[in-house]
């Protein structure tokens, strides 16, 4: 009997070195991040000998409160967010750029051909009023007239927010996929720009809490790495096509009615999700991503809201991410 507990305790200690601990990765429903469902139902992250937990939330605001509650270890979020978030004092760092906006984010106003004039002084609703989103929105304006400071920022979740647009309350605002959709359907709306436009201008990525990142051994995040990337790899195969909708509609949107092929196949070519070399074109010292941290910090200071600064090279840590990619063969 003894030895029968001896070899149980064994086993158990065994067990607990291979997983370590559970990591968890908080995502919203957004195609551009369901990679990290797929890497979770086809047991990628498993196979690594790593246990990572998906928390798909209903919007960033919500799974923004749970990553600066420390209730989650990662998140996946528009860089410009993490940006937001250290001007609200929390010490985030970006470990990697992922994916962007590519059609998804759409702003979308009423019918008319005189309407964007008119949003001067008007409240414009946004998803997330933060510089992720409101550097997309200047973008748009400065071609119409406008300043970001001409109009007020109202943010609402995206549900409230096309539910609001539909009944009249916005004459514009900052959605995304699925209720962007529903809003320009159902509100009558007319998509004006989307992040399409500018491409590259929501760019989007995993983050972490400085302190939490000290305490991730090298090895797990490296492997969290390459769990997505070999999910990225599997979801861009169109032969994975018929599988991947499922898991769209049971893990991604897995609190929302099943959607079509059609309306999946719309939100999929919505983004844009990094193969291996957009990833390394990306995240390398001279990359894309600093150019937009770059960008971002003057367009702040410029509107006078770097509430907080900061330096690209302090916020944005690569090291991992490039020593995966590297070993990848790049």
């Amino acid at each position: 009997m003894k030895r029968m507990i001896f070899i149980i305790a064994v086993v158990l200690i065994f067990s607990s070195a291979a997983y370590g601990r559970t990591y968890k990765i908080a995502i919203v429903q957004w195609a551009g991040w369901s990679a990290a469902n797929v890497a979770d139902v086809k047991g990628f992250w498993k196979d690594r000998g790593i246990d990572v937990r998906v928390v798909v939330c209903a919007d960033n605001v919500a799974s923004q409160n749970l990553f600066k509650k420390k209730r989650v270890d990662i998140i996946f979020d528009m860089i410009g967010s993490a940006i937001g978030m250290f001007a609200e004092g929390f010490p985030v760092t970006i470990i990697a750029e992922t994916d962007w906006s590519h059609g998804g984010d759409r702003i979308i106003c009423r019918e008319g051909s005189d309407s964007i004039q008119q949003l001067r002084g008007t409240a414009v609703g946004v998803y997330l009023n933060q510089p992720s989103v409101t550097y997309f929105l200047d973008r748009y304006l400065s071609t119409v007239g406008l300043k970001l400071s001409d109009v007020r920022i109202v943010e609402m979740e995206t549900k409230a927010l096309a539910d609001n647009f539909i009944r009249g309350r916005f004459k514009a605002i900052v959605c995304y996929d699925p209720d962007a959709i529903r809003a320009e359907k159902e509100g009558g709306g007319k998509v004006v720009a989307t992040s399409a436009d500018y491409e590259g201008c929501i760019p989007e990525g995993m983050m972490v809490m400085d302190d939490v990142l000290k305490d991730i051994p090298q090895k797990d995040l490296s492997d969290i790495f390459r769990g997505w990337i070999k999910a990225v790899n599997w979801s861009l195969d169109r032969t994975n096509w018929e599988e991947y909708m499922k898991i769209l509609n049971e893990h991604t949107f897995k609190d929302e009615t099943p959607y079509s092929e059609k309306e999946l196949g719309e939100m999929f070519d919505a983004v844009r999700i990094h193969n291996i070399k957009r990833l390394a074109e990306r995240n390398h010292s001279a990359g894309g991503l600093m150019t937009y941290l770059k960008e971002l910090r003057a367009f702040l200071k410029m509107n006078n809201q770097l509430k907080k600064d900061f330096n690209p090279d302090d916020i944005f840590n690569n090291r991992v991410i490039m020593e995966v990619l590297k070993s990848a063969g790049q």
